[in-house]
């Protein structure tokens, strides 16, 4: 949480470099986001798990019982949501083709996403406007 909020005030007193630094932690901003949230559902779901396991060890609830299959169908879902939701972060088709002004009025960045691939084209404008 520290080294969030000191890259933050960092970043608000050098914006020149902000852009070109998104540009470039972006996969790793994207592949940890993802790392955490499965993580997130990894622990839920053996937490229901764990908590099923328990009470059929102690013999309160039977393995075929209501509560069970109610347990089951959670986790069945949180699954498959969890997978939507993974699917929709990584889909190309809501990515955005973005344009990158830098500092300098004179260069400019496009970056366009096909797939997994990338194309990034710079270009030099030698105009005087």
């Amino acid at each position: 949480m520290a080294t969030q909020w000191l890259i933050g005030f960092l970043n608000f007193w050098h914006r020149g470099e902000v852009r070109t630094v998104r540009i470039r932690i972006l996969p790793w901003h994207v592949f940890l986001g993802l790392y955490t949230y499965a993580l997130a559902i990894a622990t839920a779901e053996t937490g229901l798990l764990e908590k099923l396991t328990f009470l059929q060890t102690k013999r309160n609830v039977a393995k075929h019982s209501t509560e069970s299959m109610v347990v089951n169908s959670l986790g069945l879902v949180l699954a498959l949501l969890s997978g939507f939701v993974i699917l929709a972060a990584v889909s190309p088709k809501y990515w955005n083709d973005e344009d990158v002004i830098l500092p300098s009025k004179h260069l400019q960045i496009s970056i366009r996403t096909f797939g997994a691939h990338r194309e990034v084209e710079v270009k030099l404008s030698t105009s005087h406007t």
